[in-house]
């Protein structure tokens, strides 16, 4: 589903809706942590995108299921998986379990998890943070 420009179009446009919506002073965090794993989930696939030693489908993933095996086996996000897939298990628990994180939580996650993973991803790709 498109190209390396097409993810990072997607990401910054994920990331300037969160911004926009003030969600990171919101008491709905839950949300917040959905929207900032689709900003991380769209770097990630660009990053996978140019890497051409995956097969076609872990280049371009068509679901979760296959997107966490071409992370593991994708050099350039070794670094970050297992932030990634901490974003990815916190983005589950808010869309399909009862939960609301503690209000201290978004703020500890986008310190130490968010913005480290965006930072890294968005160096790989080369774009100015």
């Amino acid at each position: 589903m498109g190209d390396t420009q097409f993810h990072v179009t997607k990401a910054e446009r994920n990331e300037e809706f969160y911004h926009s919506c003030g969600l990171e002073k919101s008491r709905f965090n839950e949300w917040c942590i959905v929207v900032l794993f689709y900003v991380s989930m769209h770097y990630v696939d660009a990053v996978l995108y140019q890497d051409t030693s995956l097969p076609g489908n872990m280049r371009n993933p068509k679901n979760h299921r296959v997107r966490k095996v071409a992370v593991s086996q994708c050099s350039k996000l070794g670094q970050v998986a297992i932030m990634y897939s901490n974003l990815r298990d916190r983005c589950w628990e808010a869309r399909y379990h009862k939960i609301c994180f503690p209000d201290n939580f978004l703020h500890k996650f986008t310190t130490f998890i968010f913005t480290p993973t965006r930072t890294y991803l968005r160096n790989t790709l080369g774009l100015i943070n």
